[in-house]
């Protein structure tokens, strides 16, 4: 048994058990007290260890306490936090749908604008047609349009006429099994049959197949004549096929206008940095002087400038290839003989941006039809006049 020792003297204490009272039942109640005989002290020992298990029991219940209000902390971030992904989850969805409905209108707009760009340029280039033949001919515009839908109409029958003709060649070529003809063949031996026989009854002119087919016949000729004059009267509403375009619309002619300004420019600033560098120079070789390089560059963009003006009426692909062999010239003349004049390389490289510009311009001139290419496009000159 370890000795326990005063705090106050530092001698031995004497350990015994005290009664402090009674329980309920009568029975005594005994503490272990620890006394000092030198100092005449008492401590309730106990006691002192009630009061350390009270005070472990609540410092355990604190922690608890601590430890359930930090995961209730924790808890309720979570759920702010999930609740804050999921609006913010919510506002993505709803921006990205009004993005997309956006982009569909816009898209849908697009389409309208172009749609409306592609009537404005069929109905321009009616009338430039129109115009051209009346002008040629020496006829009034209304004559030249009759003229130009008469010739879509035969170009219409003729194709028709074609398709026919080819369907019926293949219809020809049906195999025959044994001795069963085909069925075209058939069906004109019954046609055959069918009017022999009709013909044979309107011999008698008071049958009634041959009242009945005259009467048919009445109406067939009436129904071609009121379909005669409306074709004559209603002819604004003819499909946009029946015009014969005398020639074809000019391709990118606003970028040629631009590019022969650009070219302008460039030579009125070579011009002036030709002029202040100086033209002559010291040695018998002229060509050698710095100024005149600015000039020969000019030069070349003198030239550009003029095709572009000359050719911007032309629908034709050297319109656009021989200023870009112009402009390959310049960037290459001035790229060699540039030497300490920094202008001179952005000369080149400006000539050589415009000639890959010029090439962009021819390879996309060649690249489709302004008029042909809607075919879902309901023109307000449309109507079927070839049943």
């Amino acid at each position: 048994m370890i000795n326990m020792k005063c705090p106050i003297c530092g001698k031995d204490l004497d350990l015994q058990n005290k009664q402090i009272g009674t329980s309920e039942n009568g029975d005594p109640i005994f503490n272990e007290y620890a006394i000092c005989h030198s100092c005449k002290k008492q401590w309730n020992l106990d006691k002192q260890r009630a009061k350390k298990i009270a005070a472990k029991k609540a410092a355990e219940e604190k922690a608890k306490a601590e430890a359930a209000a930090r995961a209730a902390e924790e808890k309720a971030k979570a759920e702010a936090a999930a609740r804050a992904a999921e609006e913010k989850a919510k506002a993505e969805a709803a921006a990205r749908a009004a993005e997309e409905k956006a982009k569909a209108d816009a898209a849908a707009r697009a389409a309208e604008e172009k749609r409306a760009a592609r009537r404005e340029a069929k109905a321009r280039a009616r009338k430039e047609a129109i115009a051209r033949l009346a002008a040629d001919k020496g006829i009034s515009e209304e004559e030249a349009e009759r003229i130009l839908k008469e010739r879509a109409r035969a170009r219409k029958a003729a194709a028709q006429k074609a398709a026919t003709d080819a369907t019926a060649t293949d219809n020809s070529e049906e195999q025959k099994y044994g001795n069963i003809p085909a069925e075209e063949i058939r069906d004109k031996r019954e046609k055959a049959v069918r009017k022999g026989y009709e013909d044979m009854l309107a011999t008698d002119p008071d049958s009634k197949a041959a009242k009945k087919k005259k009467k048919e016949e009445a109406e067939t000729a009436k129904a071609k004549e009121d379909v005669k004059s409306r074709k004559m009267d209603d002819y604004d509403d003819e499909d946009d096929d029946e015009y014969e375009y005398v020639d074809e619309y000019p391709r990118f002619r606003p970028g040629r206008i631009i590019l022969g300004i650009i070219s302008l420019l460039a030579f009125g600033f070579c011009i002036y940095k030709g002029f202040v560098t100086g033209l002559s120079t010291s040695g018998a070789d002229v060509t050698s002087a710095p100024g005149m390089n600015y000039v020969i560059v000019a030069l070349c963009m003198l030239v550009t400038a003029l095709l572009y003006f000359i050719m911007n009426n032309r629908d034709t692909l050297f319109a656009f290839l021989i200023p870009m062999i112009v402009y390959i010239g310049g960037a290459v003349f001035a790229f060699l003989k540039h030497g300490d004049e920094f202008e001179l390389l952005i000369l080149a490289g400006v000539s050589g941006v415009l000639a890959v510009i010029s090439l962009i311009l021819a390879i996309a001139s060649r690249g489709g039809d302004d008029y042909d290419d809607e075919d879902d496009y309901d023109d307000p000159f449309e109507e079927e006049h070839d049943n």
